[in-house]
């Protein structure tokens, strides 16, 4: 299969696409995945590989489908993007963002809340 700017091989390059596709910046998805952004540049470039126990931060960072970067690792496939229906931005496997993903209040709410419980606990103030 040849490779093109269009369908990009490696999953380095496919992140990057998504990244650019959902108009991220690198830091703003560092700060999505709880990484520095130094680390986002190296798997962009293919220097590193997403580790295991944060593919599933990754993914929701990048609305993908749960297990699509694993996938990508392994059968060299393309990452999928998850379903606009089914792009919870909550990890409903976490009781506490499940409870406020549940919350009957705006998505946009719920969503800032996740962010600052995110960043409690990584030890960071909340975002401006």
């Amino acid at each position: 299969m040849s490779q093109t700017p269009e369908r990009p091989h490696s999953v380095g390059q496919q992140i990057r696409s998504r990244r650019i596709a959902l108009d991220l910046t690198q830091p703003a998805l560092a700060q999505r995945v709880g990484i520095d952004p130094s680390t986002v540049s190296a798997t962009e470039r293919g220097l590193t590989e997403i580790q295991r126990g944060k593919r599933a931060a990754w993914e929701r960072a990048l609305e993908l489908r749960p297990g699509t970067i694993t996938r990508a690792y392994t059968d060299d496939t393309l990452i999928e993007p998850a379903p606009a229906d089914q792009t919870p931005y909550a990890d409903l496997t976490d009781p506490h963002e499940r409870d406020i993903w549940e919350m009957r209040i705006s998505e946009e709410d719920r969503r800032a809340i996740i962010d600052i419980l995110r960043a409690d606990r990584q030890g960071h103030r909340r975002p401006a």
